[in-house]
């Protein structure tokens, strides 16, 4: 599109998608401190409305901002792609940070940088060359700089896409969003002999909660010919190959499978494992929304286990499954051999129960409220 199609602080409609880009001149950005509110706001300070935020089927806008009040800014000459926030925890990263990316199918040629919000102070300028995040941005051939800002700065000129994706009602993704994520990473070469894959939350040790005897669950589908395979231990690169080249794939709810609902094919069997009652509330829509397909979700959970000494209330939950009724719901749907599906006795279960006592030092309970969600403030830079 021509660059006088564009107007300061208006939204052109995107002929091929449908979906406007607002250009603003002269634009201002406040990063969120702590929990506070952000600011994108034009010349004028009037809000920028393609910048709202789309978070836990809530917004979050900006208010107006009087320019006039003096305030020490952070100049930045050339023209700028908005991204919104950056979250360093993985899941929430490819979730919601790519969420506006979607807009370089278009902009990329007229870019001088990528601007990211770091909700802190004292954020570093520029992205680690080495970070995942850089990994997965090359990945999307993304070579443009990369800032990340938590003091307040002003830009000659802020391309703000509408954001394509987001936890809650947003988690389908728009078209111009799952076309973007497929069309740069589905052309990584699938990995052979892995067309049964398990994603275990193994690798994490006790420490963040999950599935409880997941070993056990493990050695069941070990015996149906399935890879255990730890994503947090793999690059990304061999993540993607992962799940392009697998036929079938059980897993229990986790930004792993955020990940693999990006590069999903129709054709390919997922089912889910839930191990929080509400697992399956974002990642259902997505993977549905980019493959046309829902994914079978299996929720055999029977009661959830609290460690008493959990530092984070969401990483000292387990749940206690139903282990003959999860093998009836994979076997009903083509995912195992019912007859090499052993059930969980209660004699193993109480051995798993004082096993996991020993090693956490803790009492587990039964709990009465369920923590669904991993605060990405605390979560660190691999899945949930």
């Amino acid at each position: 599109m021509p660059k006088d199609e564009f107007c300061s602080g208006r939204r052109v409609p995107r002929l091929q998608t449908g979906e406007p880009v607002t250009v603003v001149d002269q634009a201002l950005v406040l990063p969120r401190t702590g929990k506070g509110a952000f600011a994108v706001v034009d010349s004028n300070g009037a809000p920028v409305v393609d910048a709202v935020s789309f978070r836990k089927d809530g917004l979050e806008c900006s208010d107006f901002i009087d320019r006039s009040t003096p305030r020490k800014l952070r100049h930045h000459a050339g023209r700028y792609l908005y991204a919104g926030d950056y979250w360093s925890h993985f899941g929430h990263f490819i979730f919601e940070s790519l969420a506006r990316l979607w807009a370089l199918d278009l902009l990329q040629d007229r870019l001088d940088g990528i601007v990211f919000l770091v909700p802190r102070r004292g954020a570093k300028d520029g992205l680690r060359a080495d970070s995942l995040q850089a990994r997965i941005l090359a990945m999307l051939g993304i070579d443009l700089p990369v800032l990340l800002i938590s003091e307040p700065s002003s830009f000659e000129q802020l391309y703000v896409p509408r954001q394509g994706c987001g936890m809650g009602g947003m988690a389908a993704g728009t078209p111009s969003h799952r076309r973007f994520l497929q069309d740069r990473l589905r052309n990584v070469a699938p990995k052979p002999g892995v067309e049964r894959v398990y994603l275990t939350r193994s690798g994490y040790g006790l420490r963040r909660g999950g599935i409880f005897g997941e070993g056990f669950l493990e050695q069941n589908l070990k015996a149906q010919g399935y890879v255990i395979y730890s994503p947090e231990q793999a690059p990304i690169e061999d993540q993607i190959a992962t799940y392009l080249g697998a036929r079938q794939i059980v897993a229990p709810d986790s930004s792993a499978l955020h990940l693999f609902g990006f590069v999903a094919k129709p054709e390919q069997d997922l089912a889910i494992v839930l191990r929080r009652k509400t697992g399956a509330k974002d990642l259902l829509p997505q993977i549905t929304g980019f493959t046309g397909r829902k994914p079978l979700v299996l929720d055999c959970i029977t009661r959830t286990l609290s460690r008493d000494n959990a530092r984070m209330a969401s990483w000292g939950q387990f749940a206690d499954l139903d282990f003959d009724a999860l093998g009836q719901g994979l076997a009903a749907a083509g995912f195992i051999d019912p007859t090499l599906w052993n059930g969980l006795s209660d004699w193993r279960r109480d051995r798993f129960r004082r096993n996991y006592e020993a090693r956490l030092d803790c009492k587990l309970q039964v709990a009465t409220t369920e923590f669904a969600d991993d605060s990405p403030a605390h979560g660190p830079d691999a899945p949930m």
